[in-house]
This record gives C-alpha cells, sequence and structure tokens, in this order.
C-alpha cells in the first residue's frame, strides 16, 4: 500500500513539472488579394535592404499558404506541386517584434494551416551568431526556412530523392516571392550561407535538411 501511494505521489508530481507543450496559432484564412500574376512576376525583384515593422499575422498567412498551404481543403494537396505527392517540404518562420507572436522559431502546419513555436529567439538571436551570416539576414522582422525529407518520395533512388526534394524547395520559393511582391514587401532567398548550421542553430529534426532561406520585410528606401 505504501509503495503504491509512494508510485501515484511520484505520478503527480512528475505531472505537475511536466512543461506545458506550446499551442499552435490558428492562422485567418489566407488573403488573396488583387495583384494580378502579372503585376507580381512584372515588380519581383531581388531586396536586401529589409526591415521592419514586423510582419502582421495576417501577412503571414498569405505568405504562408502561397509557399505550402493546401488549396484543396481536405485533400493534402498543396499550392505546389510535389512528384507522385510526396510533399517532402516543411516549411518554418523565425520572427520577431511581432504584437501577436513572441520571438521564435515557428513550424507551419499545411493541414491545420497554423503555427507552433518550437524555439525561443527571433533571427537575430538565431542567426546571427552563426559563422560568416550576412548581416543583413538577422535584421530582418521574418525569415522563411524551407527544410526537407527526401525520404518521403517513394523509390530506391536517393539521388532522385534529393533532386526532387531541392526541385519543389525552389517551386515553393518562388511561389513565395510572387506572394511577398503582391503583400508589398521584399524578400531574397539568401545564398551562401550555411545551411547545416542553420539547421543546428534552429533545433530541427535530424532527418529534416534545410534547402533555402528567404528573409523578408518591408523594404527599406
Amino acid at each position: 500500500m505504501r509503495a503504491l501511494a509512494l508510485s501515484l505521489l511520484s505520478t503527480f508530481l512528475v505531472g505537475q513539472n511536466a512543461p506545458t507543450a506550446p499551442q499552435p496559432l490558428k492562422l485567418p484564412a489566407p488573403s488573396l488579394g488583387s495583384v494580378t500574376l502579372e503585376k507580381a512576376l512584372k515588380e519581383r525583384q531581388s531586396v536586401r535592404t529589409l526591415g521592419g515593422p514586423a510582419l502582421s499575422v495576417g501577412t503571414l498567412s498569405s505568405l504562408l499558404w502561397a509557399a505550402q498551404g493546401e488549396n484543396r481543403p481536405g485533400t493534402g494537396k498543396r499550392t505546389v506541386p510535389s512528384a507522385s505527392a510526396g510533399y517532402p517540404l516543411e516549411l518554418y518562420v523565425i520572427v520577431t517584434k511581432s504584437d501577436a507572436l513572441a520571438d521564435g522559431v515557428y513550424r507551419y502546419s499545411t493541414k491545420e494551416h497554423n503555427l507552433t513555436k518550437i524555439k525561443d529567439g527571433g533571427p537575430d538571436a538565431i542567426l546571427g551568431p552563426i559563422a560568416n551570416m550576412q548581416a543583413w539576414i538577422p535584421k530582418c522582422p521574418a525569415v522563411f526556412v524551407i527544410a526537407g525529407v527526401p525520404s518521403r518520395f517513394r523509390g530506391n533512388d536517393p539521388a532522385r530523392k534529393e533532386t526532387n526534394t531541392y526541385w519543389e524547395s525552389g517551386a515553393a520559393a518562388q511561389a513565395l516571392l510572387l506572394a511577398v511582391t503582391a503583400s508589398g514587401l521584399g524578400a531574397t532567398p539568401a545564398n551562401g550561407v550555411n545551411l547545416e548550421a542553420i539547421h543546428s542553430a534552429m533545433g530541427l529534426p535530424s532527418e529534416e535538411k534545410v534547402t533555402l532561406i528567404v528573409p523578408v520585410g518591408n523594404i527599406v528606401k
């Protein structure tokens, strides 16, 4: 009887000390806006002079949906095509100085259209300490990070799985960039950065591989 009481007490104490799981933030429906595809294509450009204010939750919703959202709800089908519907991509955003979101790394759920915080710290805290990080990147109010899991593709050809993952990352990035332009913001896919160090700094699962980052913000003139 005494052993049972001790066991119950131990379970209670563990429960009391267990960390609370982060609660997902449900995003509002994406706003498609009125900018034509032709206009977005014409005005898209690479911009590195980016700053605040922080992106609104509504803007984040539209940008995340453009890059990896479901466009046929309930089917799992996304805005970006995927070979044999493998859908290897995971999408993250690192934000700072938002009224609605604490500084941190957030994972986007395509199915639920929500964000879940996985780590504290904005772009400056997460990306700033990385060796040879380009100075303009940590200053952005939002940095989108595309990661992939090549093993989600069927087949026995690792090289083809990796190629398909990078191809799909490019398609997602272009969709994101056009949505950024349509929103009146600026962005640039960042080249020459240490993707493995970014993976480590964000604390991502080992099976995921960071393929591209896209800093986004208001254009500073």
